[in-house]
């Protein structure tokens, strides 16, 4: 798509992880998986995604798509963060079609999903995933105005999640 062979792509992408620019989010399930599957990158801060997006003339702030995509960076680099200075965890997203944005592994058998959400987006996503993970509880980060738990969906204001 850019003119340029995948193989350089991957080349930059490495070089973007090891300057911590960016960091990339794998897929979760097995080694098929892991090959199988793109891996998702975002950006170490938004605030790059942001000026970048500015810079070159694609960042709408009234756009709920675009408020969405820096949202879920956020939630990525906050975990990402965490999981690098805190509390090591793994990061994934789920492959499947319709799948929540993340995936944290704490353990061997011990997940969370969760789904970043902006605007009315139903519950579908979260409790298929607690379902299909046999989780405890599942996490939905929107532009809800309290931390609630509803059952085993627990809800968190993005504005909230941002001072973590």
């Amino acid at each position: 798509r850019f003119g340029a062979s995948s193989k350089l792509i991957r080349e930059i992408l490495d070089v973007l992880e090891k300057t911590h620019l960016v960091f990339s989010v794998k897929p979760y399930g097995g080694a098929g998986k892991l090959t199988r599957k793109p891996w998702k990158y975002y950006f170490l801060s938004p605030s790059i995604n942001t000026a970048i997006r500015y810079k070159l003339g694609m960042l709408d702030v009234l756009d709920r798509n675009m408020f969405g995509v820096l949202a879920e960076n956020l939630a990525a680099s906050t975990f990402f963060k965490i999981e690098e200075t805190i509390y090591k965890y793994g990061i994934f997203y789920d492959p499947e079609k319709e799948g929540v944005d993340f995936l944290i592994q704490k353990g061997i058998d011990e997940i969370i999903p969760i789904e970043v959400s902006i605007g009315k987006k139903g519950k579908s996503q979260i409790k298929k995933a607690i379902s299909k993970y046999k989780a405890k509880y599942g996490i939905i980060i929107s532009n809800v105005n309290d931390v609630k738990r509803e059952n085993n969906i627990i809800y968190v204001p993005i504005t909230f999640f941002s001072f973590v």
